[in-house]
């Protein structure tokens, strides 16, 4: 990577240090030599100046030496004032930033991708300030039911003046899944058969539409995130899982590419190139993005979940949808996973077979036999089928 010409250059002896700006004005310190003997009080001096100037800074001890706890101490101490991203590939040097809660990345190229992704987050939370995302009486609903205080009375009063969520709470209390002897009347009723967490769901699908609406998403996303949620829901219930855990995976299913709305939406130009490089050379959308962006829909639809108080369910599976690193979370991500997988597969006429380990690991965890002789007959059956219940 190109570099620019050094704005300040520290002492060659012992520990040595400079100071440039990458492309981009990306500041880069580099640090070399022994630091056992030696921490540079001139190289920290110059560091917390970098520090009241930069919000990010790009720290290079690839050709550091010695470890002392002092040196790690200091540059913790600096942490707080600016965040740091070190470049390392020293195993012990990785450990010790770990320790202190400072980002790591083995190359420069690697670390300068982190920077630009933080930097597309910075400016998306801040071109959202002026959409009235966050004023709507959906998200109200949304932030409300996360309060503790939150009552069913207050509730009422909110949910009365809308009567399309009206009808969809009453067409929900009443259906099959909740079993009920007599049919529920009364908004009370509803919310108590339901209980929060049923209601909560519901919020949020009407706030993830008016999303929809204000992102301009096209109508195959949103179609691409019902049959995806419905599909997601299906292989759940077929394991075994219990209602409260396949609903969590229908909603996950929903939003599982909201990063992915947000991103085209307020970066319309940068995605077209996304878009490009999916085409032309055959890479995933998450993999173009962070080439794009230097971040992708997963850690921007984290982000999301965190602004909008979405529950710690949401994040964590919309997170982690493609890596499935998370095991955690295998209950809720695998099926979604498998779903948005086959999806794909179908509208790039592929063969899901690929993914089937990924669904057998699925029904392994739910001590389960896939049911289906023929998976992709058995999708499609459901997809052409199933309604939505909302």
């Amino acid at each position: 990577m190109p570099k620019a010409p050094n704005l300040f250059e520290g002492p060659k002896k012992g520990l040595g240090y400079n100071i440039e700006t990458l492309p981009g004005g990306i500041p880069h310190l580099v640090i070399e030599g022994n630091a056992e003997n030696d921490c540079n009080d001139d190289m920290f001096k110059a560091l917390s100046q970098l520090s009241r100037k930069h919000d990010q800074i790009l720290v290079n001890i690839l050709g550091l030496k010695g470890c002392p706890p002092s040196f790690f101490k200091r540059l913790f101490n600096l942490s707080s004032k600016s965040k740091f991203k070190v470049i390392s590939s020293s195993p012990e040097m990785v450990k010790l930033c770990e320790e202190i809660e400072v980002s790591t990345f083995p190359t420069v190229k690697s670390a300068v991708l982190a920077y630009i992704g933080d930097e597309t987050i910075k400016l998306m939370l801040k071109k959202m300030t002026d959409v009235p995302i966050l004023r709507s009486d959906a998200y109200s609903l949304v932030s409300y039911i996360s309060r503790p205080e939150a009552s069913f009375d207050n509730l009422e009063k909110m949910v009365e003046k809308h009567p399309g969520l009206v009808s969809q709470i009453f067409r929900m209390a009443n259906s099959a899944f909740f079993r009920r002897e007599s049919k529920v009347e009364t908004l009370k009723q509803a919310f108590v058969t339901m209980g929060i967490s049923a209601l909560r769901q519901i919020f949020i699908y009407n706030f993830y539409h008016s999303v929809g609406n204000i992102f301009q998403a096209q109508s195959e996303v949103i179609q691409h995130g019902q049959k995806c949620a419905t599909l997601a829901e299906f292989i759940s219930r077929s394991a075994g899982s219990p209602p409260e855990e396949y609903e969590k995976v229908r909603m996950g299913g929903l939003l599982h590419d909201i990063g992915s709305q947000a991103l085209a939406f307020f970066f319309p130009d940068h995605y077209e190139k996304v878009r490009k490089i999916m085409k032309e050379k055959n890479q995933e959308c998450y993999l173009a993005e962070l080439l794009v962006f230097g971040t992708e829909h997963q850690s921007v639809g984290v982000v999301l979940c965190k602004k909008w108080n979405f529950p710690e369910y949401l994040g964590a599976v919309i997170g982690d949808h493609h890596y499935l690193q998370n095991e955690e979370w295998n209950n809720l991500t695998l099926p979604i996973f498998c779903a948005n997988n086959f999806l794909v597969s179908q509208t790039l006429g592929l063969s899901f077979s690929q993914f089937f380990k990924d669904l057998e690991r699925f029904f392994f965890l739910k001590k389960r036999e896939i049911p289906w002789k023929d998976i992709s007959a058995e999708f499609n059956k459901v997809l052409e089928s199933k309604e939505d219940l909302f």
